[in-house]
């Protein structure tokens, strides 16, 4: 699934050593043409790459739509579709959500400079540009809510967010453990976290960075009111990076938020590469709709300064996902579809080493 770059043997080396984690997608034929020279464009104050010339940096061979306001990057082991003035784009099928729309202009598809390199370099090459790859010793997993607050729940069959993310969490770290990880829960029990003058949230990022966390994930459940019936399925959420707009923030109306920097904007890189792993294992395995991987400036994600994802595991609002999710057997099967996500990242992260090692 990796591409494969065209002029660095260094890049073609750490490519093939990630490619096994990756399926295959056919090449097709060239019908926008590219820029001639790689010159970066200002559109809406935001500087933008041409995605074509982007795309050929990595060995993608571009196709599009008769309309022209579509176009599909492939090579033999990614595929990736972007659509003018939209958001959202899709990666070997899955869904990613940008910081910026994708811009048609002057007959061509334009992809921001931020979502070229926060986004869809280190999904192409994890580690590329990174000086230093991260361990994976302590994993630290977060059950959302708990005490006073029960997160969201479902009446009808009497089950609330705090008790499943509890449980779910125990599972997980239990899986973790088989294989050879150490892992924390930020709470072990019914409780609700943080001190005086500290938030519920901040509480949480900051036990992870007392421990030395190497990888925090924290857990969720969603529920939603309009439409409850139709809305199911599984998001995974990642740092927004900075001067880029949150996935919910479609009006792009947090510009103070977007121009300030946060204690986990360090990981970007790793940020994506890990959420993009785990939201992978979790629609595959889960068999679940497949509601995105996005953007969000929450504090659990803000102020941990390690690799981080927030993860929304299944729509308590749905009757027919919340009685799944209400089984002790698909918990389990939730925890085991975020261990191999973990599993991968980790091979990841060891392959990245090991090209470093051999330069």
């Amino acid at each position: 699934m990796i591409a494969r770059p065209v002029r660095s043997r260094r890049h073609s080396i750490l490519t093939v050593l990630l490619a096994v984690w990756w399926f295959a997608s056919g090449a097709a034929p060239t019908m926008l043409r590219a820029a001639p020279v790689d010159i970066p464009v200002r559109l809406n104050g935001t500087e933008y790459v041409d995605a074509l010339n982007f795309g050929a940096r990595y060995g993608l061979k571009p196709a599009a739509s008769t309309a022209g306001n579509t176009v599909t990057l492939k090579s033999v082991w990614t595929e990736i579709v972007l659509e003018a003035d939209s958001r959202e784009s899709a990666l070997n099928g899955l869904r990613v959500f940008l910081g910026d729309p994708v811009r048609l202009h002057r007959d061509r598809l334009w992809l921001s400079r931020h979502d070229a390199e926060k986004t869809f370099l280190p999904l192409l090459l994890p580690g590329s540009g990174e000086k230093k790859v991260p361990g994976l010793g302590l994993i630290v997993i977060d059950p959302g809510h708990g005490g006073r607050d029960p997160g969201k729940e479902n009446h009808r069959l009497k089950v609330n967010e705090k008790n499943l993310t509890l449980d779910t969490a125990r599972r997980l770290q239990r899986v973790l453990e088989t294989m050879g990880y150490r892992v924390r829960l930020t709470r072990e029990d019914d409780r609700h976290l943080g001190p005086d003058k500290v938030s519920d949230l901040q509480d949480r990022a900051l036990q992870a960075n007392r421990a030395g966390a190497d990888l925090f994930i924290s857990l969720h459940f969603n529920a939603v009111e309009a439409g409850a019936d139709k809305v199911t399925g599984v998001e995974i959420y990642t740092l927004t990076p900075q001067h880029q707009f949150s996935t919910a923030d479609t009006d792009r109306r947090d510009r103070s938020g977007a121009a300030a920097a946060s204690a986990g904007n360090v990981r970007d890189h790793w940020n994506i590469v890990l959420g993009f792993q785990v939201h992978r294992h979790m629609i595959k395995d889960l068999h679940a709709a497949d509601r995105g991987l996005k953007r969000a400036r929450w504090a659990v994600l803000r102020d941990v300064e390690c690799p981080a994802i927030l993860i929304e595991a299944g729509f308590l609002s749905n009757e027919a996902e919340a009685r799944k999710i209400a089984t002790p057997e698909y918990r389990q099967k939730i925890a085991v579809a975020i261990a191999d996500g973990v599993q991968a990242y980790g091979n990841i992260l060891a392959g990245a080493r090991r090209n470093r090692a051999g330069h």
